[in-house]
């Protein structure tokens, strides 16, 4: 399957220069100044993310893995539409659910306020905006599932998983969608979790805090103590991401 969509759909591929920037990089060679206009990193994700998201999900599809898939917050949609196409090419028959509370992140509690990197709302993006999206590319809607993350999980979780992607953002949100959704993961299934960064095997600086979420190493670092599971470090640039495979 091709995967070229990834760079061509929407603007995730940001690396590439727009003509005003290629003209005034020009400029400033001419005169002599050692500096070059690049674009901005993207506020949410970026075309590695998306490559590795392809990835791992093609494996559990490749390998057969039972199970539908899950991803614990979409925000507006731009990783589901990604699975969604990975999906409708090979593996139809496979349902994709969707959670979010479409409000932004929660009143956050001790654990995540003492991180001081989010805040309640941020982030918010209405379902509108994902449905915009899914018919603007004509692509067949996902199961969503809108609310906070305990009204939706586990209660509407499928009964069988083989892919997951993690993205909660918070350590209380993490904490809570990693149990009931590894639970319902099947042999060879794989869980993807979004912005698992640690600072041991790729120190960084000036990684602004939205990009480390301390809070979401922490509760996945807890709950893999007694698990069987390696959780593993994907490199994306400005991002990480982690992943495991469940035995």
């Amino acid at each position: 399957m091709d995967n070229t969509f990834i760079a061509t759909t929407f603007d995730w591929d940001h690396r590439n220069p727009k003509d005003w920037q290629r003209f005034l990089n020009k400029v400033l060679r001419k005169v002599g100044i050692p500096a070059k206009i690049t674009p901005p990193q993207p506020y949410m994700a970026n075309v590695e993310i998306r490559m590795n998201l392809f990835h791992l999900l093609e494996q559990t599809l490749v390998h057969k893995v039972p199970g539908d898939v899950v991803e614990l917050g979409c925000n507006a949609g731009d990783s589901t539409i990604v699975m969604r196409k990975i999906l409708d090419e090979l593996a139809p028959e496979k349902q994709l659910h969707a959670y979010d509370s479409f409000e932004g992140l929660p009143e956050l509690k001790e654990a995540d306020t003492n991180d001081a990197v989010y805040y309640a709302g941020h982030m918010a993006a209405g379902i509108e905006l994902l449905t915009r999206k899914f018919g603007a590319l004509g692509l067949k809607m996902p199961h969503t599932h809108k609310g906070w993350f305990e009204e939706t999980v586990p209660k509407d979780l499928p009964e069988k998983i083989c892919f997951a992607f993690f993205d909660g953002d918070l350590y209380e949100s993490t904490k809570h969608i990693l149990p009931h959704t590894y639970a319902r993961m099947q042999p060879g299934a794989i869980g993807m979790i979004a912005v698992y960064y640690d600072e041991k095997l790729l120190p960084r600086k000036g990684l602004e805090g939205g990009y480390r979420s301390p809070g979401v190493k922490r509760a996945v670092d807890e709950f893999f103590a007694d698990k069987p599971e390696k959780v593993s470090m994907l490199y994306a640039c400005e991002n990480a991401c982690g992943y495991f495979r469940k035995q």
